[in-house]
């Protein structure tokens, strides 16, 4: 957190001339999301929308599955969560999820591992996803331990519907459930909804994946990651829960509580990786350690990335928001942002 601090102390201190992302930086970046699937690309600064382009049936009213950033609305609402006293980050799963209690490995998983996804469970791919899954939660619970608490980062749906089912315990003693949870904490106040939100059989939110919103309302909630849990003078949420987000872990030092990291980025002998392609791979700390999202990019850029190309990006150094929907597999983080910050030709 201290280093996200520090860049952004640098990136204040520049002119605001030169902090401004270009038309002709934007114009690179709209052609090359176009040619890639691109169905909706918004580009604000400064709290103020300067780019707004929509191709191949994308529309500003149009909600969209976010994939994955459903992941960062769970993430920021359990950030909510912890500053209304409902639960501290720390704390064992298995004081919420008591039938963990007498499990040797799963007693010791802490909500914080569930969103940067060191739980030590096996990811839940394809298991939570079936048509044929009636409860998901509780199939999430029943998933098998693959290695210790904080060792390693296995991406998948597992961690969040596990999340999924301890705000959905701790929230019935207030009679509400996470889906209005989320509704009144993030995203009424940045005043968006999610249109949709898919559900498991006995009315389950998924919270791995699965809600609709338009291009324009996921830009208003980077806003509110951008200004860490502000709205106009409010702080909603304290600032404190987003410096931690940004933070990597011991497994994976590209991702902090939900959210991509591109901290790497200044470090010498760094190479971009493409996260969709690595998705499922087995990848050692090391190599995470050695891997940006794209060295051309500010090293406090964080990312929010849905499969198929849904992209939200925030970079509190150059005020910036960016949000990207499109379909397909051939979209490139690092080609994307390289024609935004890089001195691509």
């Amino acid at each position: 957190a201290a280093g996200m601090l520090l860049a952004a102390s640098a990136g204040a201190m520049e002119s605001p001339r030169a902090l401004q992302i270009s038309p002709e930086q934007i114009s690179r970046a709209a052609d090359y999301s176009r040619r890639t699937g691109g169905q909706a690309l918004i580009v604000m600064q400064s709290g103020r929308i300067t780019h707004e382009s929509y191709a191949q049936g994308g529309a500003p009213c149009r909600p969209t599955e976010i994939m994955s950033l459903t992941k960062n609305l769970a993430a920021v609402a359990t950030f909510a969560a912890q500053a209304d006293g409902l639960l501290d980050l720390d704390e064992p799963v298995a004081k919420t999820i008591t039938e963990w209690s007498d499990h040797p490995v799963k007693r010791r998983i802490t909500i914080r591992q569930l969103l940067s996804q060191t739980s030590g469970l096996a990811s839940g791919f394809p298991v939570l996803y079936s048509r044929s899954v009636r409860d998901k939660n509780q199939r999430a619970l029943d998933l098998p331990v693959i290695g210790e608490p904080g060792e390693q980062f296995t991406y998948g749906p597992a961690n969040f519907e596990i999340l999924a089912e301890v705000l959905r315990r701790k929230l019935a003693a207030r009679g509400t459930d996470p889906r209005a949870f989320i509704d009144a904490k993030v995203l009424a106040p940045v005043g968006i909804s999610a249109s949709a939100w898919r559900r498991d059989r006995v009315g389950n939110a998924f919270l791995s994946a699965g809600a609709k919103m338009t291009a324009r309302d996921v830009v208003k909630f980077g806003e509110f990651v951008r200004l860490r849990g502000r709205v106009w003078l409010v702080q909603v949420i304290p600032e404190r829960e987003f410096l931690a987000a940004a933070d990597g872990t011991s497994a994976n030092a590209m991702y902090g509580l939900s959210f991509w990291l591109n901290r790497n980025a200044d470090r010498a002998g760094v190479e971009p990786v493409s996260v969709e392609n690595t998705l499922g791979d087995s990848r050692s700390p090391a190599s995470w350690r050695a891997s940006s999202l794209a060295n051309a990019a500010p090293a406090d850029l964080l990312a929010m990335i849905g499969s198929g190309g849904i992209r939200c990006y925030v970079v509190p150094s150059r005020k910036l928001v960016i949000v990207r929907f499109g379909t397909g597999r051939s979209f490139s983080d690092a080609e994307f942002l390289d024609r935004i910050f890089g001195a691509y030709r």
